[in-house]
């Protein structure tokens, strides 16, 4: 078992700097013979350490995911609510409570066909969010569990959307989809000036309604070196990417954020899509690795699972809230790296 991990993720601790320390929450009072017995009502866990040197780019994207950033939709709350009277029902709403803004009649919660907890969405022709959901975001990270059943699916030819974000003019845009005469999974970006271009998975992955996989799509702003502007992800594996950084969207222009579909019945997502997360950081190919392997549903975001051989367990249930203490920033192997010094809370 790994010393240390974070949403399945391995973190790199540097040697002799990890405490743990016990705290105790709470009391409570007996009283035995007129005399009073405290006795301590619960016991948590507060976690400190600082990591090996960093580049910037693993080090921005640990410190995002140890600070628990961004929305996350499980789609497995209550179904409760009238969509026509928008009083829209739980399991439209991201953990953090970012509510719909406008939800199509026909959206549904699917129940029997699901990856991980109680429920999935099946979309509608319309379904968006506040843009609200990217504000201050330069980096992006969209992972998602989908299903689709192919060409089959989709008669009408349209291409069909996991989700798309762009502004009123058609720039600033970012979508992942499946294309519409290929099959193919579509990371697309499109710049302020208009400047457009896509990374796609060509393997027509799509293998029926029932079997969902995880797609990832990353855009990194200010690549450094070989670092990677777009990178798309099946099944936690890279299978495309570009180093050309003119496509990027300014994510503050974006006046429009949907979900599973572009506004029409023939661009709605044809399948179920699970475990949407949307984060304003560019997610490492270990991390998203991480994820694929942990095998179960996110943690509730800004919480995050913590486990290893520092608490002893390694089922991915215990929650703790993360913190930056502070950066260090050193010149080794000929670049500067980052040493981060992290607090982890037991909730």
């Amino acid at each position: 078992m790994p010393v240390l991990r974070i949403n399945g993720h391995t973190v790199p601790v540097a040697q002799g700097s990890l405490n743990v320390k016990p705290i105790e929450v709470g009391s409570r009072v007996m009283s035995y013979n007129n005399t009073a017995i405290f006795q301590r009502s619960n016991l948590k866990r507060s976690i400190s350490f600082t990591t090996t040197p960093l580049s910037e780019m693993d080090a921005e994207a640990l410190k995002g995911l140890i600070r628990g950033v961004g929305e996350y939709w499980s789609f497995d709350g209550d179904a409760n609510g009238s969509i026509s009277a928008s009083e829209f029902p739980a399991y439209l709403y991201s953990n953090k409570g970012v509510r719909p803004l406008t939800v199509g009649t026909a959206t549904a919660q699917q129940t029997s066909s699901v990856k991980y907890g109680a429920g999935s969405l099946q979309a509608d022709r319309i379904l968006t969010y506040p843009t609200s959901v990217l504000s201050g975001m330069t980096d992006i990270t969209i992972n998602a569990w989908v299903s689709h059943g192919g060409a089959s699916d989709n008669p009408s030819g349209d291409d069909e959307y996991i989700l798309i974000a762009e502004d009123g003019s058609n720039n600033n845009v970012i979508r992942l989809t499946r294309d519409e005469s290929d099959n193919n999974l579509v990371f697309y970006t499109k710049s302020n000036s208009g400047t457009a271009g896509n990374v796609t998975y060509s393997t027509n992955p799509w293998t029926g309604t029932g079997n969902f996989h995880m797609v990832t799509a990353v855009l990194r702003n200010n690549p450094e070196g070989t670092e990677n502007f777009k990178e798309l992800y099946f099944n936690g594996t890279s299978v495309a990417s570009t180093t050309t950084a003119t496509t990027g969207p300014t994510l503050s222009n974006i006046t429009t954020f949907k979900i599973g579909n572009n506004s029409s019945s023939n661009t709605r997502w044809d399948g179920y899509i699970d475990e949407l997360m949307v984060v304003p950081y560019a997610a490492t190919s270990d991390i998203i690795s991480a994820w694929y392997n942990m095998d179960k549903s996110m943690s509730s975001l800004p919480k995050v699972y913590v486990d290893g051989d520092v608490i002893l367990d390694d089922l991915l249930t215990t929650e703790f809230i993360g913190h930056i203490n502070s950066s260090k920033f050193i010149y080794a192997g000929d670049e500067i790296k980052e040493v981060i010094s992290v607090v982890l809370e037991e909730t």
